[in-house]
């Protein structure tokens, strides 16, 4: 299969959204791995003797519990051991915790190889891959994932080892300027283009609908009423010509991705801070996603701290290469301000405060979160930087079951997904985490990963660091 083989404020946040979309994902010929297979399911498997922690009610848990599974589906989840099929492969989990497989809300998979694995070996079982390539980009050398939809197909019919990915759209776009890269951005310059562009998704078969910083006013309003005739949820940025209040008081979106619409990254608040409870109250009444992506604006740093992420010791998963683009896409973003182009006074990791403002207003307000990363750009490692994600969200004043809630449970909300996966009950995605100690006490637990269950499939995590490091070793000689 192939994919084995403004003013002012508005043109910075452009110019630094493409630098990262584009310079980024430049670059030499990606390496394509091919990742291994997922293994035979067992029959009927039975987990047992463990703390149960559903995600159904706010941090409810069922000690000496079961879960049962039958293929790749939950069939039974309680403490009636007389529920156990006699057939079932009995799994012990004495003083282990089981919770739902994580999910990622903002991942780009697109030129390393690995981040499949990397997700698994974290406890990512689920992913929103949040672009895909357009037509003419399917042959790009530069990009592993070049067919995106086939990948994303060839993973909920459990074909490989990976998260089950749901696919958005490419990104629609104004192309003016040198930053337009036909791969990732599709042409969108007026209403009737807008209509198109969706019928075009719909038709083939993208599950949600993104747009970006640029796209027109009358493009954005003719896409949203288009898209909520085709049942086709409209992620991303919110277009610099349309107002943060008119997206929520109308909500006109699905999910606003990193925080766009409150804030320019490269600059200052879009609205005085004395209005920022107002939007958070906003956001929660009309029900729209908000993923903050805070790990991708941590990672924006000055030059002399590019290699900070080495401490993480999942980033020897990360090819020279890759590395490489990065850090000169990091490094372009502190030229820019030295050289003080218009706009550029300040990177995200230096005014962290001010993002971290309005996930705080967002969590006291109770608006919809979901956690996601932006994980395959500018020093995410896929997999790890969630756990950071979530760890933030608790020190901004989330509990640990309302932070582990917005990679499961309300992930799921986020992905439209609800009625699939994101919580332990009969009729659920058989994605698990079985982990060694609690994480409703402490949010790092999540970390203790004993058994990664995929689509039924018990992986231990150190069988998938073994599988990550043989595909490295076969790639490096």
């Amino acid at each position: 299969m192939q994919w084995k083989k403004c003013k002012n404020g508005m043109i910075v946040f452009l110019l630094g959204i493409m630098l990262l979309m584009t310079s980024c994902f430049s670059g030499p010929r990606a390496v394509r791995v091919e990742l291994p297979d997922l293994k035979m399911a067992q029959v009927t498997q039975a987990f047992v003797h463990a703390n149960v922690i559903p995600m159904t009610e706010p941090d409810m848990v069922l000690e000496n519990a079961i879960v049962v599974i039958e293929g790749n589906t939950i069939t039974y989840v309680g403490t009636d051991y007389d529920r156990i099929p006699k057939s079932a492969d009995v799994i012990d989990c004495s003083g282990k915790w089981i919770v739902p497989g994580l999910a990622d809300a903002h991942v780009h998979l697109l030129f390393n190889s690995l981040d499949p694995l990397l997700f698994l070996a974290n406890g990512v079982t689920s992913v929103r891959n949040m672009a895909s390539l357009t037509d003419s980009g399917r042959d790009d050398t530069r990009f592993a994932f070049n067919v995106p939809l086939e990948f994303r197909d060839s993973t909920q019919r459990g074909d490989v080892l990976s998260p089950w990915v749901y696919q958005a759209s490419p990104i629609h776009e104004a192309r003016t300027g040198k930053y337009f890269d036909r791969s990732l951005y599709l042409d969108i310059n007026s209403a009737e283009a807008g209509k198109r562009a969706v019928q075009i998704a719909s038709e083939k078969g993208f599950d949600y609908f993104k747009i970006y910083n640029k796209l027109p006013r009358t493009a954005f309003f003719s896409v949203v009423e288009e898209a909520e005739k085709f049942d086709l949820p409209v992620v991303g940025h919110v277009p610099h010509e349309v107002a943060i209040e008119e997206v929520i008081e109308g909500s006109l979106m699905h999910s606003i991705e990193h925080l766009t619409g409150y804030i320019n990254p490269f600059g200052k608040m879009k609205f005085s801070l004395d209005r920022l409870d107002d939007y958070a109250e906003l956001s929660a009444v009309a029900g729209i996603w908000n993923v903050p992506t805070l790990e991708v604006w941590k990672n924006i740093v000055t030059p002399d701290h590019i290699d900070d992420i080495d401490s993480d010791p999942w980033t020897r998963y990360i090819s020279a290469s890759n590395r490489k683009i990065w850090s000169g896409s990091i490094n372009s973003f502190s030229s820019l301000i030295k050289r003080k182009v218009d706009g550029y006074s300040i990177l995200p990791s230096e005014h962290i405060k001010d993002f971290e403002l309005i996930v705080k207003a967002l969590i006291e307000a109770d608006a919809p979160i979901a956690a996601g990363t932006d994980s395959g750009t500018l020093n995410v490692v896929a997999g790890t930087s969630l756990h950071k994600e979530l760890e933030s969200f608790v020190e901004l004043g989330m509990t640990p079951w309302e932070a582990l809630a917005s990679s499961t449970s309300h992930a799921a909300e986020c992905f439209g997904k609800a009625n699939e996966f994101g919580s332990i009950q009969a009729g659920f995605r058989a994605d698990l985490l079985v982990l060694d100690n609690n994480p409703l006490k402490d949010i790092s637990h999540l970390r203790d990963i004993n058994l990664v269950v995929v689509q039924g499939i018990p992986y231990k995590q150190s069988e998938l660091i073994d599988i990550l490091d043989q595909l490295v070793l076969e790639n490096t000689n």
